[in-house]
């Protein structure tokens, strides 16, 4: 109801309007022109409602053309981040490979980069998981570092991807040297995100802060490569040997690209010795 009152007082106003245009186009006297005079109110009160409504026509169409740009703009920002996110991640391969290489000039082993594409949630000090497999030649046993230091071995391996057996654990065991006193020993993981390097003489001069290096126990591990700064010593009364406890040099917290070395000519045979 209120909007069929509202349609016909439109209908009204505009014939009105065009009676006033019509009689504004002559001279009129008598009663037209005191017709003319009193509707000059009403016919300029209408301009000001006119106006105002191409403003708001005005203004909406000025808000939808904004919206569609924005839009557009939306769209245009999400292609270019992920752009940006693909060249990113170029950059980086690039970064590996030059990093690649200069490990492969002080060793006299290939080296393969890799990415980490995954963890193991339930053994998190353990494993993880490297994009390269057997179709990249990778095979268990091999040794995986990073800029920083030794991360693990290499332990399980399928076509496309993996898995490696991290120094934080208990199940794996590196032959170490200590740089500075040269004692030998063994580093095991504690599970707990440190390492400890076992059968170390109770005669020993080592101290905290001393590196541990791989000793070169083994045809995949070079010598040389860091383990980590002592960061305890502790002995048991009676024991013939110091437990080392030992700060691994590579934040594991942070992994995300590592390196496999691997001897020449490992990929021309399925055998390790």
């Amino acid at each position: 109801m209120k909007k069929k009152i509202l349609f016909i007082l439109i209908i009204a106003i505009v014939s009105f309007q065009l009676v006033v245009f019509s009689i504004q186009k002559h001279e009129v006297s008598g009663w037209l022109g005191n017709l003319r005079w009193a509707t000059v109110p009403f016919h300029r009160g209408w301009l000001v409602v006119q106006n105002g409504l191409d403003q708001v026509v005005s203004n909406f169409t000025s808000k939808r053309i904004l919206l569609e740009e924005n839009k557009s703009l939306q769209k245009e920002v999400g292609r270019l981040q992920n752009e940006l996110t693909i060249l990113t991640e170029q950059i980086r391969e690039l970064e590996m490979k030059f990093t690649a290489g200069a490990i492969e000039k002080q060793i006299p082993f290939d080296v393969v980069p890799s990415l980490v594409i995954g963890r193991d949630p339930y053994d998190w000090f353990g494993k993880l998981i490297i994009d390269k497999g057997t179709n990249d030649e990778i095979i268990p046993d091999l040794t995986v570092v990073t800029y920083q230091g030794l991360v693990g071995r290499v332990e399980q391996t399928y076509p496309n991807y993996s898995i490696v057996r991290l120094i934080l654990s208990s199940e794996i065991a590196t032959g170490a040297i200590l740089q500075r006193t040269r004692d030998l020993g063994v580093v095991e993981g504690n599970g707990r995100g440190l390492c400890v390097m076992r059968y170390v003489y109770r005669a020993s001069q080592v101290q905290v802060g001393d590196l541990a290096i791989t000793s070169g126990l083994g045809t995949s591990t070079p010598r040389g490569i860091v383990i980590g700064k002592v960061l305890d010593i502790k002995e048991s009364e009676g024991s013939l040997f110091k437990e080392v406890i030992v700060q691994p040099e590579c934040d594991f917290s942070l992994l995300d690209q590592v390196f496999i070395i691997r001897p020449p000519g490992t990929g021309d045979s399925d055998d390790v010795q």
